[in-house]
């Protein structure tokens, strides 16, 4: 016979708490489900599941409906408790151990206040230590908020990623999607050892050996996204090249574009750099002050250059309009003209590498400058840098330029004159008087 207290259990509580008493005293269940691969058996009420999924309703309600006992093994006893807890009384208590089974359970019977809540709560926990198992959980459940995030942490924190065993454990689409990004922010040999570490343990796991056949043939796409260029000359010769991943053509190609600084196009290696890999811009002038006038148009300004380091070349300075020393000024006058811009940048084989049209008005300010729409990487090789100017003004020119202008810590880039130039531009004098540029970060030692 019933007690008073378990015939009345009803008074004092409300809805949910009704639910829960119902849910964790087995009051009036109607359905029972065997979870897990140890097949417990959990019961619950079909009213309260079909009222809140699609899914449990069209189990339980539509023509093809599940009757008595239903077995759930995909999904463990545990989390079923969970999932059961939040449909009958909004309860979520997540943890890091439970809360991807979680979201897969909450995915899987189209409970979205859960899933939204779980993806939040992943969204606002992320570590090193969880991120790629998250980051394939969000792929799998097509997360797209929660892939975002977990992809932004990864670059931010990239250094600490490819170092995490976790790493190893990713399928290929997306270690692909992880180290083809502009912005991870890990050097490239890190990179490099982080993609050998995952192609053995893809091998081990296969049962293959981590020879070279083996492993050249799991990174033979995934390889073309570490850019080899940007890595120091040592380690390459040293590792990479030891390694044989890298075909016979690839490497004399990589060992002349770090022996001359050509950038070979018979590969499918890029030599673009990462966001990641330098510093913030800073500028580099060649002049110390500007003594005289010039006028700017028809004729073309070039200069050569040659980098002691690898930088990425962000974009070029010029002078700013000015009036003719002869020339009264009214008072509210100033100097500027309005012109069509060209800027080149050629390699030592006077390819184009960088080629770029503006319209830009010059005003008096006494530095403007120039930036690419594309940076580029000038290796330890001459370049040559040429600024066109569509239509006549008047501009200062530089006077007694510095032929090498150091950039600290013993490096240094070096100017000397262009035979394309064709009018008083040149390393000592006229425009161009300065960069901009990115200097590469410290090495990450491994």
């Amino acid at each position: 016979m019933m007690s008073a207290a378990n015939i009345d259990w009803q008074a004092e509580r409300d809805v949910l708490g009704s639910n829960r008493y119902m849910l964790e005293n087995h009051v009036a269940c109607d359905i029972t489900f065997y979870v897990g691969k140890q097949r417990q058996e959990i019961t619950a009420h079909k009213y309260v599941l079909v009222s809140r999924s699609s899914v449990f309703y069209a189990m339980l309600c539509g023509p093809l409906q599940e009757t008595g006992q239903i077995d759930m093994p995909d999904i463990e006893p545990y989390v079923f408790q969970h999932l059961l807890r939040f449909m009958y009384c909004e309860e979520f208590e997540p943890n890091g151990e439970s809360i991807l089974a979680l979201l897969y359970a909450a995915k899987k019977y189209a409970v979205e206040r859960l899933v939204s809540m779980c993806v939040n709560w992943l969204k606002s926990g992320v570590t090193v230590e969880n991120v790629c198992d998250m980051l394939q959980q969000a792929h799998s459940y097509g997360e797209k908020a929660l892939l975002s995030k977990c992809l932004e942490f990864i670059l931010d924190n990239g250094s600490s990623v490819l170092q995490h065993t976790s790493f190893r454990t990713l399928p290929s689409e997306l270690v692909e999607m992880v180290v083809k990004q502009d912005g991870l922010c890990a050097d490239e040999n890190q990179i490099y050892e982080a993609m050998k570490d995952w192609a053995q343990n893809w091998c081990a796991q296969r049962n293959l050996q981590p020879n070279t056949e083996n492993m050249r043939g799991v990174l033979s796409g995934l390889k073309n996204y570490i850019r080899f260029s940007l890595m120091d000359e040592e380690y390459f010769a040293d590792k990479v090249a030891a390694d044989d991943i890298l075909t016979a053509d690839e490497k004399v190609s990589l060992f002349r574009t770090f022996l001359c600084g050509d950038t070979l196009e018979t590969t499918n290696i890029r030599h673009i750099a990462r966001k990641s890999t330098f510093q913030s811009m800073q500028r580099v002038l060649r002049f110390s002050n500007q003594v005289s006038y010039m006028s700017v148009g028809s004729t073309l300004h070039a200069i050569e250059l040659k980098c002691s380091e690898q930088v990425l070349l962000m974009g070029i300075i010029i002078y700013g309009a000015t009036f003719q020393p002869y020339e009264a000024r009214g008072v509210f006058a100033s100097a500027q003209f309005a012109s069509d811009i060209e800027v080149q940048v050629f390699d030592q084989s006077q390819r184009s590498i960088v080629s770029m049209k503006c319209h830009k008005t010059i005003s008096e300010d006494k530095l403007q400058e120039i930036l690419f729409n594309k940076p580029v990487v000038l290796m330890r090789s001459w370049y040559t840098i040429t600024l066109h100017f569509a239509f006549s003004g008047t501009t200062v020119s530089g006077k007694h330029g510095e032929k090498v202008v150091s950039l600290g810590d013993g490096q240094f880039i070096a100017f000397r004159d262009s035979s394309l130039s064709t009018n008083s531009t040149n390393a000592s004098n006229g425009q161009i008087p300065g960069l901009v540029i990115c200097r590469r970060r410290s090495k990450i030692n491994l």
